[in-house]
């Protein structure tokens, strides 16, 4: 594996590590105590889309598990680490999203979380296996 492909793919395994184990954390939080205070988050920061912040804790650490499998599967170089790694990304930037536009604001923390998926994104693009030798875009 070239230098480069090397970086990207190391750069991948970190956003999926930090994700999944942040994910994992924050969705089990919401779920022992869907009131928010063990996270000192009030449910009208939902103004109402939810009644207590179970389901969105589910959510979020189901999206944990999709990491932590996305991880597991580009460290051991699974042949579906690719399209698990996508879904986990893409998974993350819709529960962002979703996320700002249920709470109308951007807070720091988005930038902390966000960030991180969008790079993780961009660095595993050219790592897809269709971009092999034998490509047009190679």
């Amino acid at each position: 594996m070239d230098e480069q492909r090397r970086w990207q793919r190391n750069s991948l395994l970190v956003v999926l590590g930090y994700e999944g184990l942040g994910a994992l954390a924050g969705g089990g939080l919401l779920i022992a105590r869907p009131d928010g205070r063990l996270m000192d988050m009030p449910v009208a920061i939902m103004h109402g889309a939810f009644a207590d912040f179970l389901i969105p804790g589910m959510i979020l650490f189901a999206l944990g598990v999709l990491n932590v499998v996305a991880f597991a599967a580009v460290l051991r170089r699974r042949r579906a680490a690719w399209l698990a790694a996508a879904l986990a990304t893409c998974g993350m930037i819709v529960w962002f999203l979703v996320e700002i536009a249920v709470l109308r604001q951007l807070h720091w923390l988005h930038a902390m979380w966000g960030l991180p998926v969008l790079l993780g994104g961009i660095a595993a693009i050219p790592l897809m296996p269709w971009r092999g030798r034998g490509s047009p875009a190679a």
